[in-house]
C-alpha cells in the first residue's frame, strides 16, 4: 500500500484488469508525466509520481509478482483462467447487441480481451465495430485502438480501412504513439513492414500529427524494414523534423557496427542520404571514434628484456 492505495488504485485499473489494460494505463501515465509535457516547476513532482507508478507497474505486469501481491493483500480470489473466460463470454454477448446499444465501456471490454480470442471471434468483433462505424459514426473515436489491433493481429477484416475512410480525424497523437510502440514488438519482418505501411497511410490522412511520426520513421529504418513510412514522411512533412531528431537518429545509426551488420548499416546510411536530400539545412554530426579498449595487464605484450611482474 502507498498512501492508503493499492497498486491497482495507483494505476486506476480494476483489480481484475488484464495485462493489456495495465499496460495502457501505465503508458497513459508515462505520457502525462513526461518531462517535455509538464511545466518546469512540476517536473520533480512528475518524477516522484512516475517512481510510484513504475513500482506498481513492475508488480502488476509480472504474472508471478502480481499473484504474490494479490495473495498478500487478499485480492482477486478467482483464477486468471476464469477471469478470461468471463470476459470472453461478455465479448460474445456484446457483439450480439444492436449497434446503438453498444457503449464505450463495452468497446473497452472487447479491447481488453481481443488478444485472448480465437481468430474467428476476433474478426467477428472487428466486423461489429465496422457495423457500428456505419451506424453510429459518433462512436468512431472509441474504435481507434481496435482498428490498430486489427492490423497488429493481421486480421482479415476492414475496420482500419473503414476508419480511415470515414473518420480519420478521430485518430489522436496518443494512439499513433502507442501503435508505433506496438509495431516494434511485432515478430516477422513482412508483418512489421505491413504495419509501418499502414502507419504511413495514417500520416497521409493526418499530416497535422506529423511530428509524432518522426520516431516511428527512424525505428522503421533501424529495424531494417523496407517499408514506406520514412519516404512518405519525407515526401509530405519533412519540415517538422528537427536537428535534434536527426542527431538522435544519426547516433542510432552510428551504433550499428559495419563489421557485424554491414547491410543494415548501409541501408540506414542510404536513409540519411534521403533525409539530407529532403532537408539540406540539417547537418550530420561527426561520428565519435570509440576509444580502444586496453587489454588486461596479463595479456599485454612485454619487451624481451623485461618480464611481467608476478
Amino acid at each position: 500500500m502507498i498512501d492508503g492505495k493499492n497498486y491497482y488504485q495507483i494505476l486506476g485499473v480494476p483489480e481484475d484488469a488484464l495485462l493489456k489494460e495495465i499496460q495502457n494505463a501505465w503508458r497513459k501515465f508515462v505520457k502525462e508525466n513526461h518531462e517535455d509535457l509538464v511545466p518546469q516547476w512540476e517536473r520533480q513532482a512528475a518524477k516522484e509520481r512516475m517512481f510510484i507508478i513504475n513500482e506498481a507497474y513492475a508488480v502488476l505486469s509480472h504474472e508471478d509478482k502480481r499473484a504474490d501481491y494479490d495473495n498478500a493483500h487478499m485480492i482477486n480470489g478467482g483464477s486468471k483462467i476464469e477471469l478470461v473466460r468471463s470476459r470472453v463470454r461478455k465479448a460474445k454477448e456484446i457483439i450480439q447487441r444492436d449497434c446503438t446499444l453498444i457503449t464505450r465501456e463495452d468497446i473497452q471490454t472487447i479491447e481488453s480481451i481481443i488478444d485472448y480470442l480465437d481468430r474467428k471471434l476476433q474478426e467477428a468483433c472487428f466486423e461489429r465495430m465496422i457495423d457500428m462505424l456505419n451506424t453510429c459514426p459518433d462512436m468512431a473515436r472509441h474504435t481507434v485502438s481496435l482498428a490498430f489491433d486489427e492490423q497488429l493481429l493481421n486480421a482479415d477484416t476492414d475496420l482500419f480501412d473503414t476508419l480511415l475512410r470515414k473518420a480519420p480525424y478521430v485518430i489522436t497523437f496518443e494512439k499513433v504513439y502507442l501503435y508505433g510502440e506496438d509495431i516494434i514488438g511485432i515478430r516477422g519482418k513482412e508483418h512489421k513492414e505491413r504495419n509501418y505501411n499502414q502507419l504511413a497511410r495514417v500520416l497521409c490522412h493526418r499530416q497535422d500529427l506529423a511530428k509524432y511520426f518522426v520516431f516511428p520513421s527512424f525505428q522503421e529504418q533501424v529495424s531494417g524494414c523496407e517499408s514506406n513510412l520514412l519516404r512518405t514522411f519525407l515526401e509530405l512533412t519533412p519540415d517538422v523534423m528537427t536537428q535534434e531528431d536527426f542527431d538522435h537518429y544519426v547516433d542510432s545509426v552510428n551504433d550499428i557496427r559495419w563489421v557485424i551488420h554491414s547491410q543494415l548499416r548501409s541501408y540506414n546510411e542510404q536513409a540519411i542520404t534521403w533525409i539530407l536530400h529532403a532537408r539540406p539545412d540539417l547537418v550530420r554530426k561527426p561520428e565519435k571514434k570509440k576509444a580502444a579498449k586496453e587489454l588486461p595487464y596479463a595479456l599485454r605484450s612485454h619487451p624481451t628484456n623485461e618480464s611481467p611482474v608476478s
